[in-house]
């Protein structure tokens, strides 16, 4: 079978509670309402110091990290190159086996997570909204350190860890959903985001809608990977990689501005 196989998706979880949603060209996004969030964390890395203050508008974000089966829909269309590899980091042919169609799609670039959020009408989430969707919490106005909230993970919140060793379907785990209805914030893939990186830039940041530093060499992915201990998949972790990279722990998650 050749690279962009379209495979049939099977039906998903739904939400542990009710999110409000909209259906954006066949993909399921839940909403983050417009407001003020505190971002970063002072007992963190230092580059995730200091914590600030930031007012995001209304936008939608992807209740799922995107699927082999959205993404070949991309590459059949001939917008999307395949990914760099079909295998994941256990199985030969993973993105185009049926079995694995709503599993994410990995070996992605961040240019072909760009390619694939705007040919589907949405974009990559700025690295400020990406935090909002994962930690915090319309209810109480108040941040998480992870998305189900400030305990510890385990194996019955997220993909993560010395005991798995590759992804898991999207939605596995309705206990780790974030406060707004998205799943796997944390764990199972690292989800490429639109900033540039810079290890001081919070220090700067401008309260409204940051979009992050103009220029750089690196650009920002969020939530950790499967194969990370704990303190890698907090909200408020960061990591970055050449726009070039790709591995079998890296995916991708999109949003939109209604």
């Amino acid at each position: 079978m050749g690279p962009g196989l379209l495979i049939s998706p099977i039906v998903l979880p739904g939400p542990v509670f009710l999110a409000d949603t909209i259906n954006q060209n066949g993909i399921q996004m839940v909403l983050v309402p417009a407001g003020t969030f505190t971002m970063g964390s002072n007992s963190g890395p230092s580059d995730a110091m200091p914590e600030h203050e930031v007012f995001l508008d209304t936008f939608y974000i992807d209740m799922y990290e995107v699927t082999n089966a959205a993404y070949s829909e991309c590459v059949l269309a001939g917008v999307c190159p395949p990914p760099a590899s079909l295998d994941s980091s256990t199985r030969v042919n993973y993105f185009d086996d049926p079995a694995y169609a709503n599993f994410p799609v990995i070996h992605v670039t961040w240019e072909a997570a760009n390619t694939y959020c705007t040919w589907r009408g949405a974009r990559l989430p700025t690295e400020a909204e990406w935090e909002k969707a994962a930690r915090w919490d319309p209810e109480t106005g108040t941040v998480r350190t992870y998305p189900w909230g400030d305990d510890p993970p385990t194996n019955l919140l997220a993909a993560y860890g010395n005991n798995v060793t590759d992804v898991v379907q999207v939605g596995s785990y309705p206990n780790g959903v974030s406060a707004v209805g998205a799943y796997d914030m944390a764990g199972n893939v690292w989800e490429w985001v639109a900033d540039w990186y810079d290890a001081n830039y919070y220090a700067s940041s401008p309260h409204d809608n940051p979009t992050g530093p103009a220029s750089g060499s690196h650009r920002v992915f969020r939530g950790g990977a499967f194969d990370m201990a704990a303190d890698r998949i907090t909200g408020y972790y960061r990591a970055h990689q050449a726009p070039t990279f790709q591995s079998f722990g890296t995916g991708i998650r999109c949003a939109y501005t209604p």
